[in-house]
């Protein structure tokens, strides 16, 4: 009996902190285009409300992979505000990249059918 109730105990609390865990609904994302690192163009921002494409951002952010090294870019093309995160964003034909700007030493690449969603809608 005293097994059934810890493990009880155990997948309650599992339960709670994958809940707890898991990740926040989003319901905007902001885009603005950007001139460099810290200068936004002027009228440049867009906003996105659709579930569709709120989440179309979160998943390609979400399934960017970690690129080896230290990052080393061009100036990025586009802000990405979503919630209390912020990224740059960089596209180019079916490629794209992402970088957090709490962490500006690591970069992300896309997936390229991401990348790929991910200018349709900016286009």
């Amino acid at each position: 009996m005293k097994k059934l109730s810890l493990l009880f105990i155990f997948l309650v609390f599992t339960l709670f902190f994958v809940s707890g865990c898991s990740s926040e609904n989003i319901e905007k994302v902001s885009v603005y285009e950007m001139e460099n690192y810290t200068d936004i163009k002027e009228d440049s921002l867009k906003e996105f409300t659709k579930a569709e494409v709120v989440s179309e951002f979160k998943r390609a952010i979400e399934d960017a992979e970690q690129v080896l090294g230290i990052a080393d870019t061009i100036a990025p093309q586009y802000k990405v505000e979503m919630s209390e995160e912020s990224y740059f964003l960089w596209l180019n034909e079916g490629h794209g990249s992402v970088m957090n700007l709490k962490d500006t030493d690591t970069i992300y690449d896309l997936s390229t059918g991401s990348a790929k969603a991910i200018q349709e809608i900016l286009n």
